[in-house]
């Protein structure tokens, strides 16, 4: 069986130079228009990072907006061209909402909060193949689509409730620009 290291993403992560191909731009999978109908403003400037990883390619979209506190974080996991089954994005998922870690995992940087956030994963209904909401000190909106699986994560001073309905919005208007790219 293959061993898939899993990665956080962190608006930290160093733009991928000449690593090969990447996932289309996170920073084009919401409209600007969608950002504002979900949060009464505009997007002040979006800064791509890029990275692969093995057999997964990660593709994150930091949007400020002018109410710093109501920025926009969204991570793309697909498969790298390594993946030659193009499956690699969608077993880290299978492991991280549906089963135990293996022992690869438990070392790979990051693993530890994505199973932790697993753990508190309240299942959301009619949204990509499947879909999980995560509650920590932000909102954090995942959802599998084919061999793909994407991460909103919003703060601010929303409720819970507030935060979860904007973040379905965004994945709705994502997955709709996903699907025009397959």
């Amino acid at each position: 069986m293959r061993q898939i290291a899993a990665v956080l993403i962190l608006p930290t992560v160093a733009m991928a130079a000449g690593a090969g191909k990447v996932p289309a731009g996170a920073c084009s999978l919401i409209p600007s228009a969608a950002i504002q109908r979900a949060f009464g403003e505009p997007i002040a400037n979006a800064k791509p990072l890029s990275q692969i990883a093995g057999e997964l390619s990660y593709s994150h979209c930091f949007y400020s907006l002018p109410t710093f506190t109501n920025s926009i974080s969204l991570s793309l996991t697909g498969p790298s061209p390594a993946d030659a089954d193009h499956n690699a994005a969608r077993e880290l998922w299978q492991r991280w909402f549906h089963g135990a870690a293996n022992d690869a995992d438990r070392d790979a940087p990051g693993s530890s909060e994505e199973r932790e956030a697993a753990a508190k994963a309240a299942p959301v209904p009619d949204l990509g193949d499947e879909a999980f909401w995560v509650h920590s000190f932000v909102g954090n909106l995942y959802v599998l689509k084919g061999s793909t699986f994407l991460r909103i994560s919003i703060g601010g001073k929303l409720t819970d409730a507030e935060r979860q309905a904007r973040a379905r919005a965004l994945a709705v208007a994502a997955l709709r620009n996903l699907d025009r790219r397959h």
